[in-house]
């Protein structure tokens, strides 16, 4: 600890290789390879969903998100940040309270012993703790709302991250099940991100006149 980067390059390798991926990992599961690597992976390992809109148990949703992610990295800068966050958005999810905050937390100390450096080890964090946020704001939120799109920026706090929540968000869903995802739903999203991105670049936000 903290792996050496050979190691750590090794395991997005893996998680960027799609649907391969599943069958290598359940191999790695049954030899208990995962568990001595990732002890926080033990909490998921073949936990059941509590919504019904989940297709897979926590444990294989967390890599068939993984398997989403991979065919978005041309999107992003840092693929090996999305495909480490695929693996560990919902790591919370083997502890009590809400399963975001919890797995900020744990997505530190992972992001950590896996050898990633402050920065890095801080984007991970936000994408766990954040990684609802996007799909939540866009379908349950007034977007033409200035104060929404600027909390959504703070939240994210910058393009980069803004950019891998965006596709961590879309894998998320399509890994979740059929009713996660649709066209209307991205569109809705993407309207949210576009917004955003503008905030983040400084271009000033029109306010809302109040009705009177």
């Amino acid at each position: 600890m903290p792996w050496p980067a050979e190691a750590r390059e090794a395991l997005v390798t893996l998680l960027g290789a799609g649907e391969p991926t599943v069958s290598v990992w359940e191999a790695l599961e049954a030899g208990g390879v995962v568990s001595r690597l990732l002890p926080d992976w033990e909490r998921v390992r073949c936990r059941p969903q509590r919504n019904p809109v989940h297709r897979w148990t926590v444990d294989r949703h967390l890599i068939e998100t993984a398997v989403r992610a991979a065919a978005l990295t041309r999107r992003v800068g840092r693929p090996d940040l999305l495909l480490v966050a695929a693996l560990l958005h919902d790591i919370g999810k083997g502890w009590p309270g809400d399963h975001s905050v919890s797995g900020e937390t744990i997505a530190r100390d992972v992001a950590a012993r896996l050898g990633f450096d402050s920065a890095d080890t801080s984007v991970l964090a936000t994408l766990v703790r954040h990684h609802l946020l996007l799909i939540d704001t866009a379908t349950r939120r007034d977007l033409d709302d200035p104060a929404t799109v600027r909390a959504v920026g703070e939240a994210v706090g910058g393009p980069g991250t803004l950019e891998l929540l965006h596709a961590l968000t879309e894998a998320d869903a399509l890994a979740t099940g059929p009713a996660a995802w649709s066209t209307w739903r991205g569109s809705l999203v993407a309207d949210l991100v576009k917004r955003v991105a503008a905030v983040l670049a400084g271009e000033p936000v029109a306010e809302r006149d109040e009705p009177r």
